[in-house]
């Protein structure tokens, strides 16, 4: 009998390292791609003077202080999120347009990073789930918010676009990873490090996009609210970092820059209308993302933890208002967008509530799994869950599972695309691109725009729009609406007297 059960949890184990493998084999083409991407639009808006300044000194030193001379003016003049002003000044490809693949692996990896974190803490340090069912949680919920993002080329392949809001949820997401870290903390000189960290990710989630900081702050009011009901010792310690985070959102709030950005956009709503219209839309984007693959995947973790939530002192007592907690918290994400006048944001900023999405629901399926089970101990209304693993039947939920996601990839068909099927996600686009050679057609020509541009004995220049695009690439700016500000962006960054597009023969 013990070597059954030996049998059947190595093969659970195997399942689990199973979904770590399909996860890293569905990320190697979007690496992979990345070699042929090139920067784009404000890459080059925000990286002008350290360019210059890496061709003139070749110091890396001197480039960080750029870096920082140019987030303390974009306060004044253009950008009063300080976090990713800075960060966005160190645009790989100032160093060499070859270095741009360097973006993808940093925002793609920290994108990863936060998630595994954040489940570490929660799944088990908090819930004390095994580890085969936190790799599986964690590879399933990273599959489907990579592959069914709303903007692949927004979050991952440009790097301006990427870092002000991939990488800025990816510091929230971190940070309350470490809240929840602090507060599992049991040795002193442990906890004192941990609430350093938390004072620096703190710092830099104050100089973040409004869109993920209200996320942030917001988080801290649930948070706190818990922590204060349940006297937790630390409490206060946690109040001191959150009003530190009001005060670095008043900071960003009130600057000059703001008013100048606002001028570039369109009327905004008024406050009260801008919370009432996030309601709206937020409903309606939830409506749009719900899936078979989401589905699945929230089933999956719930039934694999729920060994874990059957030994759990939490009592899951109140799942309806946890239920609305949740969509008040997902909402209220769009309201500054539609505030100053952006609606529900480029797809850059939809990427982040697509991710907060795919968690939240993942949460509730959980709690209310919970619930359930709280509601039929010792009863045989719902016994399956709680001698899952020992009777084979988490293997068999998995297996259907995995049947299930497979069926809502081949039936994946998003917005804007041809057919169905899974060279509509993330990374079946990107391999289509290198299967075909477009990715490296694509970095041919770009290679010829740069060389033109980068030639010192041509001060007047012209170029030409591309003929062909991956679709996990930003695009051609030089087709967008704004090309007459891409011209002088190229001008500026390239030191030329004037850049053209070249009139087609």
């Amino acid at each position: 009998m013990q070597l059954k059960l030996r049998q059947k949890t190595i093969s659970y184990r195997t399942l689990s390292w199973l979904c770590v493998a399909v996860l890293l084999l569905s990320l190697t083409p979007l690496y992979a791609i990345s070699f042929y991407n090139h920067a784009c639009y404000d890459d080059y808006g925000y990286t002008i003077e350290n360019h210059k300044v890496w061709q003139e000194t070749g110091s890396l030193g001197e480039v960080l202080k750029g870096a920082a001379d140019f987030t303390v003016g974009a306060h004044e003049t253009w950008d009063a999120n300080y976090t990713a002003a800075f960060i966005n000044t160190m645009q790989p490809s100032l160093f060499g347009s070859d270095m741009y693949w360097i973006s993808t692996v940093v925002l793609l990896t920290f994108f990863l990073a936060s998630i595994w974190f954040f489940l570490r803490q929660v799944l088990v340090k908090t819930l004390h789930a095994d580890r085969t069912t936190f790799w599986m949680a964690f590879s399933a919920l990273a599959f489907v918010m990579i592959q069914f993002i709303p903007d692949v080329s927004e979050a991952f392949f440009w790097f301006n676009g990427g870092v002000a809001y991939t990488l800025s949820w990816s510091f929230v997401l971190l940070r309350i990873g470490t809240w929840i870290g602090f507060e599992n903390c049991k040795k002193k000189h442990t906890k004192v490090l941990v609430y350093l960290l938390m004072l620096l990710l703190t710092v830099a989630v104050g100089g973040i996009k409004y869109t993920p900081l209200l996320l942030a702050l917001l988080g801290d009011a649930c948070l706190l609210l818990y922590a204060f009901a349940k006297k937790r010792p630390a409490r206060w310690l946690e109040l001191a970092l959150s009003l530190l985070l009001v005060g670095l959102f008043i900071f960003t709030a009130t600057s000059p820059a703001n008013v100048v950005r606002s001028a570039t956009l369109s009327e905004g709503l008024s406050a009260p209308m801008a919370i009432l219209q996030s309601f709206f839309f937020g409903i309606a984007l939830m409506g749009n993302w719900f899936s078979l693959p989401l589905v699945v995947v929230w089933a999956m973790v719930a039934w694999q933890i729920a060994e874990a939530l059957h030994g759990s002192p939490k009592r899951f007592n109140h799942p309806i208002w946890i239920t609305i907690l949740c969509l008040c918290l997902f909402c209220a994400q769009l309201t500054p967008t539609l505030y100053t006048g952006n609606y529900i944001g480029d797809g850059r900023a939809q990427n982040t509530y697509f991710y907060t999405f795919v968690l939240m629901g993942c949460a509730l399926s959980v709690y209310w799994a919970g619930w359930i089970l709280r509601r039929t101990e010792g009863k045989t209304v719902f016994p399956a869950i709680g001698t899952a693993k020992k009777d084979g039947l988490r293997i068999g939920a998995f297996v259907v599972a995995m049947v299930l996601l497979i069926v809502g990839c081949v039936a994946y068909h998003p917005e804007g695309t041809e057919g169905y099927g899974p060279q509509n996600m993330a990374s079946g686009s990107a391999l289509m691109s290198l299967l075909t050679g477009e990715a490296q057609r694509y970095d041919e020509q770009m290679d010829e725009r740069e060389a033109i541009l980068s030639d010192p004995d041509q001060t007047e220049v012209e170029i030409s729009p591309l003929e062909e695009i991956p679709a996990v690439f930003m695009g051609d700016d030089l087709n967008s609406n704004v090309v007459d500000y891409v011209l002088h962006l190229y001008g500026e960054y390239f030191d030329k007297e004037s850049v053209r597009i070249a009139e087609e023969e």
